[in-house]
């Protein structure tokens, strides 16, 4: 004798579960651009480190020596003209020059730079760029990744 009752081992049929797959993906694509609307007003942008930043006191910074900033890839020297901030990242593949007696050397390829950041040998394509310094109002100077300067243009202290 077979059961009319409804029970979990009721078989589907073609047409209720088309219907119940039609709801289910109705119901689906509802939360999905709920979720989407959701996100809109969130900004969708990546945080960079400044590219503007505080290197300390001109104090901070003896006079005729390199002084490399380690974090921010930049050497800064200081002269009786004032201070000057060259990039320490190799123009050839970008890896971080080392200070030597006759200038910097890129330790990866050994593209070798005179102390003004010019090209003496090496594959690297040109001089390591020079970057903007000035001076905040607390009284810190600061460097400006997005100013490249002249060739050694100071800034005076």
């Amino acid at each position: 004798m077979k059961d009319n009752q409804n029970g979990p081992d009721e078989n589907l049929n073609r047409r209720d579960f088309l219907h119940k797959m039609a709801v289910g993906s109705v119901i689906g694509s509802g939360v999905m651009a709920f979720a989407g609307i959701i996100q809109l007003p969130l900004p969708k942008v990546f945080n960079e480190p400044p590219r503007l930043f505080k290197i300390g006191f001109p104090t901070d910074f003896p006079f005729n020596t390199y002084k490399l900033i380690s974090n921010k890839n930049v050497l800064i020297l200081r002269d009786d003209d004032g201070i000057r901030a060259l990039s320490a990242i190799c123009t050839h593949l970008g890896c971080v020059v080392t200070l030597t007696t006759r200038g910097f050397q890129c330790p990866c390829h050994g593209s070798k730079f005179d102390l003004d950041g010019n090209v003496i040998s090496g594959p690297a394509p040109k001089a390591l760029e020079w970057l903007k310094v000035g001076m905040s109002p607390d009284g810190q100077l600061t460097v400006d990744l997005n100013e490249k300067v002249k060739i050694n243009q100071t800034f005076a202290v």
